[in-house]
């Protein structure tokens, strides 16, 4: 974890401890532009060379290009919608349905690769032909923040035009 400052961190590592008591509701508005911020923040080994996303209303699209092996470079344009909302902890899988934008010899090539796509991927994240998952406390954790998994009880992704609204339901 990078430094906080000292009742930011104390919090951080006993939040049960100093919010107990506390069930909030939090739903944020993230901006298009503060999401390709929080992209373009990728660690610079991967083969993803532009990351891009575009909220829209019940679906966002995802400007991709990327360094494949044999291929070269591919551009794509992914169409997502976001899944049912996250139940912690019966399910903690954050998932985001692919619904557009696969060329014709996407899938199969996506399939015959997904070895190495599995390997590439930080730990928590999945990707296949048919979505994309996020498993909320594993990308929690390996970001430092594991003391704050067991304040989760849900938490929703809906698109609306240029924004992300994200809904969090935390229970100390």
């Amino acid at each position: 974890m990078s430094a906080s400052p000292a009742p930011l961190q104390a919090l951080l590592e006993k939040p049960t401890v100093h919010l107990a008591g506390t069930d909030a509701t939090l739903r944020l508005h993230l901006s298009r532009n503060l999401l390709n911020e929080i992209l373009a923040a990728r660690p610079p080994d991967t083969p993803v060379q532009e990351l891009l996303l575009d909220p829209d209303d019940g679906q966002a699209h995802l400007h991709l290009e990327v360094q494949v092996p044999v291929l070269g470079t591919v551009h794509r344009r992914i169409t997502l919608r976001p899944g049912p909302a996250v139940c912690f902890p019966d399910q903690p899988w954050l998932e985001f349905v692919i619904t557009d934008g696969f060329k014709l010899f996407d899938k199969p090539i996506l399939k015959l690769m997904q070895g190495q796509i599995d390997e590439r991927l930080p730990r928590g994240i999945e990707l296949s032909a048919e979505h994309l998952r996020l498993h909320i406390p594993a990308l929690l954790t390996a970001a430092g923040y594991q003391p704050l998994v067991p304040l989760l009880h849900r938490l929703e992704i809906q698109s609306v035009s240029n924004q992300l609204i994200l809904t969090l339901h935390l229970v100390a």
